[in-house]
């Protein structure tokens, strides 16, 4: 019987960028390029609290769930690109959802897509500064993870876990995240607080 594995990590911003959860899907498409390569669908990916997130900074062994979400399936980046137009960034509105859009890399017309390449891929401007975007490290990660299941919380409230219940989370910044397997304990108390809780949208 397969145990089920968790990846955790710690967010340094959550502005809705990465992760998105918006148009009914979370994505994860840029940033955290480790992870990206080693979750596998099935698996679930949870970003916590730090001291250095704005909306709720927390000490080491303090941290609270901002979200938790299960990997439905990878993509490519030419695959996300094209399956999902509505995650490109429209910088028109910051109250339009499309404002925080991650799909922002575009395969170039002119050459074969290849991630080590990056420039076969056009970067489009996006609601986040150019120190956040690394167009290399990016790309490094090969693949963009679809949530289709997935609970997001106000970063300024996140979901506080019993001791009892909380997985593995790294004490810094984590590019793979720590792993923690059978959780299902944690992610039924997930689950079962989230109505209680102001969230953006998810699968109950």
């Amino acid at each position: 019987m397969l145990k089920t594995k968790l990846y955790s990590y710690k967010m340094m911003r959550a502005t809705g960028f990465a992760p998105n959860p918006y148009f009914g899907v979370l994505t994860l498409a840029t940033c955290k390029s480790g992870l990206r390569r080693a979750a596998q669908p099935g698996d679930w990916i949870a970003g916590w609290t730090a001291k250095g997130l704005k909306d709720f900074p927390t000490d080491v062994g303090e941290e609270r769930l901002v979200y938790l979400a299960r990997v439905t399936k990878k993509l490519t980046f030419p695959e996300y690109w094209e399956q999902y137009p509505q995650k490109r960034p429209v910088l028109k509105n910051k109250a339009d959802d499309a404002y925080h859009g991650d799909n922002i890399y575009e395969p170039a017309s002119n050459s074969v897509p290849d991630p080590k390449q990056p420039n076969t891929f056009k970067l489009h401007p996006c609601s986040q500064d150019k120190d956040h975007v690394k167009k290399t490290k990016d790309l490094n990660g090969m693949y963009v993870l679809i949530c289709e299941e997935f609970y997001y919380f106000n970063p300024s409230r996140p979901l506080e876990i019993p001791g009892k219940l909380r997985p593995n989370v790294p004490s810094g910044r984590s590019n793979t995240g720590a792993v923690t397997e059978n959780v299902s304990q944690f992610i039924a108390y997930v689950k079962e607080h989230t109505r209680e809780c102001e969230k953006t949208s998810g699968v109950i």
